[in-house]
């Protein structure tokens, strides 16, 4: 059987994978019109993120007791496979919002680096030149206000962390989405635990997850209509969306189960008739 992904390196004793559909990316940024050394430098930059986001849940999960038994890069982004998810509804929501928290803590960072290499605008101007692109890219009008000047020297720089900035707080935007099992929508699922059971709250987080992936799945086939790129991405995310929400769903029912089993065997009392 073919490997279809590698180890590349162990950090915090947590092995990191990369899939062979990582070649597509890659493939995607270097035709995106940027040049090879631009494209190849934005998907490093890509999964140096992708990355960062998945220790935050892994590193939150185990202070909580839950070991990740490994994180796995591929095309659609990272995935941080825990030994056992937490139980706890508060356990949950830390665990999911840690990735989003990276992200946004990223992209302040390359906000910062903007505001040091920039011969004129602070810290505010590059923020609001990150905040006006991350609305627009989302289909909203909005204006940048502030002032940026670089030197040519720098350009390139600047260029680069304001597409780190960028990118992170689209990343962690975009997770915050209630697509379950998506970080927002395990945020939406422990939110409904104090009133429902575990399975219930599942079950209602993954239909509110499967109506944003079509929403998901819409928004890749208008990308596709209209030349724009990622929405074949766009369209295998919903994909997964759905299918991993039910997948979860599922899990949920079992373990439940499994815990009503384990509650009637050690309260059962011993059989009648027994008289020794």
């Amino acid at each position: 059987m073919i490997n279809s992904k590698f180890h590349i390196f162990d950090l915090f004793d947590i092995p990191v994978y990369i899939d062979i559909s990582l070649v597509v990316l890659l493939l995607m940024f270097v035709t995106d019109g940027g040049g090879f050394l631009d494209g190849i430098t934005c998907a490093l930059l890509l999964l140096f993120s992708i990355t960062a986001h998945e220790f935050g849940h892994a590193l939150t999960a185990r202070s909580f007791g839950y070991d990740t038994r490994d994180i796995t890069l591929s095309l659609l982004g990272g995935c941080a496979s825990l030994i056992a998810l937490p139980r706890r509804a508060s356990q949950e929501f830390l665990t999911a919002v840690a990735g989003p928290a990276v992200s946004f803590a990223l992209s302040l960072v390359g906000v910062a680096c903007i505001t040091a290499l920039a011969s004129e605008g602070g810290f505010f101007d590059a923020l609001d030149l990150v905040m006006t692109t991350v609305v627009q890219s989302f289909g909203f009008d909005a204006n940048f206000s502030g002032t940026i000047a670089v030197s040519p020297s720098v350009a390139h720089a600047v260029e680069k962390m304001a597409y780190f900035a960028i990118m992170n707080a689209m990343l962690g935007l975009f997770n915050l989405l209630p697509g379950f099992p998506m970080d927002g929508g395990r945020v939406f699922r422990s939110a409904m635990r104090p009133f429902l059971s575990r399975p219930k709250a599942t079950y209602v987080a993954m239909v509110v997850g499967r109506v944003v992936a079509v929403a998901i799945a819409l928004s890749g086939v208008w990308r596709l209509l209209n030349g724009r790129s990622w929405g074949l991405v766009s369209m295998l995310i919903a994909w997964m969306i759905w299918k991993e929400g039910y997948r979860e769903y599922q899990l949920a029912r079992m373990e439940s189960s499994w815990e009503y089993e384990d509650f009637r065997v050690r309260v059962s009392p011993p059989p009648y008739g027994d008289d020794n």
